[in-house]
């Protein structure tokens, strides 16, 4: 096993350096890599055998499942078919090319109909991709996460013409190994569920032995003080808050979506200066600064590294400033064409022949900015003011009907302010690493932690879990979709069930607090650090399903509790060896089970969903070949003998670096289908 978690490991980085060909010849379709599969699938089978009398029901079938996996797959390897079909409007068409170089006949007429893009509402942000399609004169529609079964063949929608005039389908036929290995995943989840109800297993032993403990934690509270001295710099002129609180308010086209300028003042200024604000004045204050006054703020300084001075990194900050002084970024005017769908433009756009019939509209949009303009420059803020309004006026009057509702825009707005953790990450850190360093001395001298502490504890875990709920709701109340994708999203949801693990189970795993306040923490650094670059985007089509949700779910708590696995191991390096060690070995087996199985869980459940949306359950991309190395990682560690509690601390240690390269590594290096997870 070892041997082929290595091969996979140096699969990806092949994969990186020379090629997804070269990895699939040199590893994934290499004889001995598919010969080690049949053996350890082999050694499995005689190992159940041999104990039949003695492994329980729902532990067998849970091995039995991973065979019938690779029965699947290898099914799926030697006898399925892929490849694609280009279909043209009105063109009949019953070949396909597959990826062996041939042309194959399906046993049915494919006719294209139609081809639709679906948008969504007041965007040119695509949602759907739609093939309407006849089958042997039947009209079916395939589009995103929407395929067509037929006679053992599926077809997904993969790509289109750009005259709107053809559409590219994958074809998939694999009437057999897309079953047998279904039927597996099946049988995983339910002895994976069974297993947590059988009697007189390892799991129900450690729980016992953790149960008849007590582990314990102490709070102590610090508090520091900091002077710091502000350097006098010359001030660049800014509107009065309040009037550029009103230009935040107007709506704008941004990120593929309306929103209200505040979003992209906020982005634009945290992506300049790192910092949603310069100094006292707002993020609004700083964007109309740029607008209106930019010879004052051109000379303001940037956020930059030393070694990104003179580098396209001071390019794009530059650019952005540039594109909102010159008014290009700012696309403030909605224009509804003959047909009522509404586009927006910026003052400085080529505007559609619907305006350039309406003398009026023209001057409007042209010149409307110049006139606040000129007002902001003789300080009339009663005028700038009125124009404000009347540019609010028209954009409610042109656009109503694809404009976010009012409590939308107010909890946006809303959302900007709270969203980036800063305060809470710092708070969560500190007071996490002086409980982890006093936990581990109590524990040492057999201390209890006194109830009133674990009580205020669990309030102190109860207002952050009550924080980080209201800017993950208020994250998906406005963009529409839960929020389980993208970086900043993803830490945030870490940090969420942190702070819920620990205000749960402290009463049973006082470790919770300390080892939770600093997972809670580091994962809000890293959405902090994520937040610099824009953040509420529409999701890509194929994103729009409901296995989304849980696939992400599952994948983050796991990594979560691996998360606390990997700090209980630090805390069991550090305390006395004896009965602390061997206390804290028992936690992180009570927490390793539910994380392995929900890693497994996640991991297959995405590649149904992958088969759903890709025509394939199993592609061997970097983030699905982490992931399996990461489960094998981990099922070593309840599979292993080791010498002492010690040696297992180290490796749950250790093994927590496959997590970080499933989820760091691969979205920063090695790439592929999955990178924007």
């Amino acid at each position: 096993m070892a041997v082929l978690v290595l091969m996979m490991m140096a699969a990806t980085v092949i994969e990186k350096i020379s090629g997804t060909p070269a990895a699939f010849r040199l590893v994934y379709h290499n004889p001995l890599f598919i010969g080690l599969w049949s053996v350890a699938a082999i050694s499995v089978i005689i190992s159940i055998w041999s104990n039949r009398r003695s492994i329980p029901l729902f532990t067998k079938a849970l091995h039995l499942s991973c065979i019938l996996i690779l029965v699947g797959a290898m099914v799926t390897f030697l006898f399925g078919k892929k490849g694609n079909v280009h279909l043209y409007l009105d063109e009949p068409e019953s070949e396909w090319n597959c990826t062996d170089g041939q042309t194959r006949v399906f046993p049915f007429v494919l006719t294209l109909k139609d081809f639709h893009v679906e948008y969504y509402r007041g965007s040119m942000a695509p949602s759907d991709y739609e093939s309407r399609l006849t089958v042997d004169g039947e009209p079916v529609t395939v589009s995103m996460n929407n395929i067509l079964r037929r006679d053992g063949y599926r077809l997904y929608q993969t790509s289109f013409d750009r005259d709107m005039k053809g559409s590219l389908l994958t074809v998939s036929y694999d009437p057999w190994g897309v079953g047998i290995t279904y039927a597996g995943y099946l049988l995983l989840l339910l002895s994976m569920i069974g297993f947590f109800f059988q009697k007189d297993t390892a799991f129900k032993a450690v729980l016992r032995r953790v149960a008849a403990a007590s582990a314990v934690t102490a709070l102590f509270v610090v508090s520091e003080a900091g002077v710091s001295a502000k350097t006098v710099v010359d001030t660049p002129k800014v509107l009065p808050e309040e009037v550029a609180s009103q230009f935040g308010d107007l709506y704008v086209y941004y990120n593929d979506r309306i929103a209200p300028v505040q979003t992209m003042a906020r982005d634009y200024c945290l992506k300049v200066y790192g910092k949603s604000h310069w100094k006292d004045y707002t993020a609004e204050q700083v964007f109309t600064g740029w607008l209106f006054y930019y010879d004052w703020w051109r000379v303001v300084p940037y956020k930059l590294k030393a070694k990104d001075k003179g580098t396209p990194a001071e390019g794009e900050k530059e650019f952005l400033v540039r594109s909102v002084a010159s008014g290009d970024a700012l696309r403030l005017f909605p224009i509804a064409d003959s047909a009522g769908v509404v586009s927006w433009y910026g003052c400085n756009d080529t505007l559609p022949a619907e305006v350039l019939d309406n003398y009026e509209l023209w001057v409007f949009i042209r010149k409307v900015m110049d006139v606040v303009n000129e007002s902001v420059r003789a300080e009339d803020w009663d005028e700038v003011s009125r124009l404000l309004g009347r540019i609010k006026a028209y954009q409610e009057k042109t656009a109503m009907a694809v404009l976010p509702s009012a409590d939308k825009v107010r909890a946006e707005k809303f959302y900007n302010r709270i969203s980036r953790p800063m305060v809470p990450f710092m708070a969560s850190v500190t007071l996490g690493m002086i409980l982890f360093v006093l936990s581990g001395i109590w524990i040492s001298k057999g201390r209890k932690t006194p109830k009133g502490l674990q009580h205020v504890l669990a309030v102190i875990s109860g207002l952050l879990f009550i924080y980080l709920t209201a800017v993950l709701g208020l994250r998906w109340y406005v963009s529409g979709h839960a929020p389980f994708a993208g970086s900043y999203s993803v830490m945030m949801l870490m940090a969420w069930m942190s702070a819920l693990f620990m205000t749960i189970v402290y009463r049973k795993f006082p470790l919770a607090q300390p080892l939770g306040f600093l997972l809670a923490g580091f994962t809000m650094l890293m959405a902090s650090m994520a937040s610099a670059n824009p953040q509420i985007t529409h999701l890509m089509p194929v994103l729009q399903s409901p296995l989304l949700s849980i696939h992400v779910l599952a994948m983050m708590i796991s990594y979560t509790l691996f998360g606390l696995i990997a700090l209980n191991g630090v805390m069991g390096l550090v305390v006395p060896a004896g009965e602390p060690k061997d206390r804290l070995r028992d936690i992180s087996l009570v927490i390793l089970y539910p994380a392995l199985f929900l890693l497994t869980f996640g991991t297959f459940l995405g590649a149904v969903w992958a088969n759903i949306s890709w025509g394939s359950y199993w592609q061997w991309d970097p983030k699905e070949t982490w992931a399996l190395v990461t489960i094998l990682v981990y099922l070593s560690a309840l599979h292993g003998t080791y010498r002492s509690a010690r040696a297992f601390h180290l490796f749950c240690i250790f093994a927590f670096l496959s997590v970080l390269i499933t989820y760091f590594g691969v979205n920063v290096i090695l790439g592929g289908m999955h990178s924007y997870a």
